[in-house]
């Protein structure tokens, strides 16, 4: 599968227990993750984690740094992704790293503590740290995590276990 910059329209529903309740272990990913598979939906990557609560409709969860870790790994894989994607499609210098940092933010680590990179989009930039269980709520309230099926995952990241 080649990942592009362009989105599925419209994207199949899910099967998953709308039940989820804050404390419960689940598997969390992303549009951005997601391409069309056989008349449904899959995602490249899916987190293990635990829900703290929703935002908007959308799950804000937490997760052992490993998965944090992973979370931070893949934003790099898909800024080089897009990097190289825009540079075929003729963008190239500031354009092309004002654009990307705006689309992709880059995310980086300072010992404990994930910083994500906002100078593009004209805010200060985002620091998670860890709770006081060394865990991390990863770009909850800013992005739109999803519960996905664990085998709806090409690369599972983490085992989602009850704390």
């Amino acid at each position: 599968m080649e990942l592009t910059l362009e989105r599925p329209e419209a994207s199949v529903p899910l099967d998953l227990n709308p039940d989820l309740q804050p404390g419960e272990p689940g598997y969390f990913s992303g549009e951005w993750l997601e391409y069309p598979y056989d008349g449904g939906r899959r995602f490249e990557s899916a987190y293990a984690g635990t829900l703290v609560r929703r935002w908007n409709g959308w799950a804000v969860w937490s997760c052992t740094r490993d998965v944090a870790a992973a979370v931070v790994t893949d934003q790099e894989l898909s800024r080089r992704h897009n990097r190289v994607l825009l540079a075929a499609h003729g963008m190239a210098g500031d354009k092309l790293e004002r654009y990307l940092d705006q689309d992709v933010p880059p995310m980086r680590w300072e010992g404990d503590t994930i910083v994500v990179d906002r100078k593009a989009l004209d805010e200060e930039d985002l620091r998670i740290e860890p709770d006081e269980h060394g865990r991390y709520v990863v770009m909850g309230g800013h992005w739109m995590w999803e519960e996905v099926p664990v085998d709806a995952a090409d690369t599972v990241h983490g085992v989602a276990e009850r704390l």
